[in-house]
């Protein structure tokens, strides 16, 4: 035994000690990718797992050799890769990088030790392993500036230190940090491009590394993925941009799954190399604040001639040259492929980059500096708008021109000017173009002259540091010193949308399904959004209703107050249940079924309001509009048939169609915690409608609809949480039936069929306890389990009713919130009628 042992050391030991004297060595970088069956690779694709797998001759990376040594300084902070900030003997810095990803910190904690961070670490088998060795030839040619990179195994090295057990014996990528020299981050640079006009963005050089990047599927470019070196160009400084970070490249989406999550709305700018580009807006997406800064003064012209010259300097023998530095055998299993996708790349590029020129001038920043500059806005005959900017000296010569372009109204809706601090001028000779203007002024003085105004500049200044001459009452002013009012916020210009479903279970409504779409709108300095359009429907397999109901919200449309525009249609064949007026009315569950109880009618509202607040209190006020249509066949042997047993303001007129409008006033504050599992905190709904009616069938009346909950904790890891809540209605006037105070069912009483009990007021009270059983970290899915007890009891009054009996209802159940960011709740509630179990996506509150 212990032959064998001294046998296998000396082998090990021999083995390095070979290795320690090659140039290159062989190497496996993760064959764990190839070793999944056809079921997987159809779910996740094919992508690169045989170049991962591939026995591949790299070259041995010796950092004791490079330039008189390389001395690690820290660790880098990649999101998928390990990487380590390295310094040579002149002092010059370098990055080492693993080519292994290990994308745990791209995922919740919660999800760190579970089957989805193996499906993503699965999914890097999309990313080739030698791709970045294909950039430096179509970039030098391009004149896109680049770094050289060097693939190769790094050796066990004693300049590693404390980082060898993460670096020593693995496949890195290893290139000079700043190869032209010293350069600047992206928010720096941004800084100095307004403290001064003599720092400029050099935009042609930025549109040849953005084609660069369509050209090698490159979608990856966020801010943190560009160095920018400033060069001195007669007497100016301008900031070159640098690309860096080359991980992405031919980047593939196969698999099913892959290709739904990057054809939705989940990751639109992620599409793969393997198909043409769907949509090349999205695709540059993560350099979008950085396009707007570098290539809002480029013309059509311009653009297209750039990107012409970039497509012509990438010839045939240059794409096969590139693709050449790959090492074999994964150069002769990928070669063809590679070479068609690059050729049918270039050939769309001018089309693409067009279509994102056309998309970045909808509408355009422009950004003056902290210095001095003279704007100037004028239109021409054809309704173009020409804006010409020029540098101001300290005593108010003109030096050189910043920016000169005309926008042309049919792409271009809207310009806004950010002159920044320092005192600036503009004028405005505008007789015919119909783009709108913002100006954004600044600290310093302004001075605004207005020729011609053909319509309306709105500005945004300080008070008391401008002066206007020419033309008068052509600005619409707002005037604060605030900074809101003058800093500088990025135009958004991509429209966004989310889809959810909606489920759920109760005895009435049977298994409830359907959707919601949110499109959510950019605007003005509003943020996340300035407008959203909500689309929501539910059908009911039980009673086959159907629910619609629409909200759009527009933020800060007057002042600081929102829009809120609600509508919704519950119909066709919506189904409500009615078993009379009163705190006693009967169910007769022995000689009636549930059927007998169901009324079919339709309901259609719009609810217009304005909205004041955000984050814990909001308050809303609006007119309301309400018809009623009753469904009135099929119904004749229903009980809301029986005009003798209902006891409503409307038992004669129940089949005629109610017409009302009137005011509703809604106020909430919101001090929970955590809105999907609260532990402490409460929530407080107030609402208040007052209605008149509007045709001969219809009655006034008015409601006050209030709730209270709250949240308390028992200990400090909230593994006991008291949720108590308190609500009602009082209501004044003639009220229709379906216009009751309800309780019954999920919302105000379990253990009872909804809207089990009908009156004029009500009340009730839920009080539960959620006692949270473990959060616990699954592999296939982690997230918090508990139980849930709960007792609910309340009632309603009606006028010349003599009643004092509560209706309770007690039970419990389970709920699982899976990576705590859903909920799925299981429970059943017992009552004098009987057992009812529900299923939800979510708290009742």
């Amino acid at each position: 035994m212990r032959t064998i042992c001294l046998f296998s050391f000396f082998a090990v030991l021999f083995s390095l000690s070979a290795v320690a004297q090659e140039d290159s060595i062989t190497v496996g970088i993760y064959p764990k990718y190839d070793e999944v069956g056809k079921v997987h690779r159809y779910f996740f694709g094919e992508n690169y797992r045989k170049e991962y797998a591939l026995q591949t001759r790299v070259p041995i990376i010796r950092l004791s050799n490079i330039h008189g040594g390389l001395k690690p300084l820290r660790r880098g902070g990649g999101f998928q890769s390990h990487s380590l900030r390295l310094e040579d003997s002149q002092g010059k810095e370098w990055v080492l990088r693993s080519v292994e990803k290990y994308p745990e910190s791209l995922l919740p904690e919660n999800l760190r030790e579970t089957f989805v961070l193996d499906v993503l670490k699965d999914n890097m088998s999309a990313q080739h392993p030698f791709a970045a060795l294909v950039v430096p030839e179509l970039a030098e040619a391009a004149g896109v500036a680049h770094a050289k990179p060097k693939i190769g195994w790094v050796l066990a090295d004693p300049l590693l230190g404390e980082f060898a057990p993460v670096f020593a014996n693995t496949l890195c990528l290893l290139e000079e940090r700043e190869p032209d020299g010293d350069s600047d981050n992206t928010l720096k640079m941004f800084r100095k491009l307004v403290e001064d006009h003599d720092n400029r963005p050099d935009g042609i050089a930025f549109l040849k590394a953005k084609a660069l990047d369509v050209l090698i599927g490159d979608w990856d470019r966020h801010a943190d993925q560009w160095r920018w070196r400033p060069e001195k160009e007669n007497g100016k400084t301008v900031y070159k941009p640098i690309p860096r970070d080359r991980d992405q490249v031919f980047y593939l989406t196969q698999g099913l799954i892959p290709k739904y999550a990057q054809a939705s709305y989940l990751l639109p700018y992620i599409q793969g190399y393997e198909r043409n580009v769907q949509n090349i807006n999205w695709y540059v997406w993560e350099s979008r604040g950085i396009s707007t800064r570098f290539l809002s003064a480029l013309s059509e012209d311009e653009w297209n001639r750039v990107i012409r010259e970039f497509c012509a300097a990438i010839t045939d023998e240059l794409l096969e040259k590139a693709v050449s530095k790959l090492p074999e055998p994964g150069y002769s299993l990928r070669h063809s492929s590679l070479i068609a996708q690059l050729k049918q790349r270039r050939a769309t590029l001018p089309a693409m980059m067009n279509d994102y020129y056309h998309f970045l001038n909808r509408i355009v920043d422009i950004q003056g500096s902290d210095k001095a500059e003279l704007v100037h806005l004028k239109s021409n005959a054809d309704q173009s708008l020409t804006l010409t900017m020029q540098s101001l000296s300290k005593n108010g010569k003109l030096k050189d021109t910043l920016v000169h372009k005309t926008f042309d109204p049919a792409l271009t809706k809207e310009l806004r000017i950010y002159l920044h601090d320092g005192n600036d001028s503009l004028v405005l000779d505008n007789q015919s173009s119909e783009i709108a203007v913002r100006i954004i002024g600044g600290h310093g003085f302004k001075s605004y002259h207005t020729e011609n105004a053909y319509r309306k500049v709105k500005l945004y200044d300080k008070p008391d540091s401008s002066v206007f001459t020419g033309i008068q009452n052509r600005f619409k002013l707002n005037l604060s010193a605030d900074t809101a009012n003058l800093s500088y916020r990025q135009t958004d210009l991509y429209h966004k949308s989310r889809y959810l479903l909606n489920a759920g279970y109760n005895n009435d409504d049977g298994i409830l399904l359907g959707l919601s779409v949110k499109y959510m709108n950019p605007g003005f300095r509003k943020f996340p959004y300035g407008n959203t359009q909500s689309f929501s429907f539910v059908h009911s397999f039980s009673t086959q209703a159907f629910k619609f109901h629409y909200t759009g919200e527009w933020t800060r449309i007057i002042g600081k107050a929102d829009f809120i525009l609600q509508a919704s249609a519950y119909a066709p064949n919506n189904t409500r249940n009615f078993f009379g007026l009163g705190n006693e009315s009967i169910y007769d569950r022995e000689s009636q079924a549930i059927r007998y109880y169901r009324t079919r009618f339709s309901l259609y509202q719009l609810d217009p309001a304005l909205r004041w607040g955000r984050g814990k209190q909001i308050f809303s006020v609006g007119p309301s509009l309400q018809y009623y249509h009753f469904n009135a066949d099929s119904q004749q042997d229903r009980f809301i048939a029986q005009t003798d047993q209902l006891h409503t303001a409307d038992s004669l007129t129940i089949d005629k169609e109610k017409l009302f409008g009137g005011l509703k006033f809604k106020y909430t504050i919101d001090s929970r915690d955590n809105i999907l599992i609260p532990s402490s905190g409460m929530f407080l709904d107030v609402g208040i409608q007052g209605y008149l009616g509007l045709n001969n069938y219809a009655n006034n009346f008015g409601q006050l609809n209030a709730s209270a909950a709250f949240y308390k904790k028992l200990d400090k890891r909230a593994n006991f949480v008291i949720a108590d809540r308190f609500g009602g209605t009082l209501t004044a006037g003639k009220h229709t039936f379906y216009q009751s105070a309800f309780i019954g069912g999920e919302g105000t009483l379990l253990g009872f069929r909804q809207y089990r009990f009908a009156g004029d007021h009500s009340f009730y009270n839920n009080l539960e306890m959620r006692v949270k059983l473990a959060d616990f970290v699954s592999y296939v899915l982690p997230g918090q389990l508990g139980l849930v007890g709960f007792h609910d009891i309340g009632r309603v009054w009606r006028k010349n009713e003599n009643s004092d009996r509560w209706h309770q209802g007690v039970g419990g159940g389970f709920y699982f919130a899976p990576a705590s960011m859903a909920m799925i709740r299981v429970i059943a509630a017992h009552s004098k009628e009987g057992w009812y179990p529900y299923l939800a996506l979510n708290f009742r509150y």
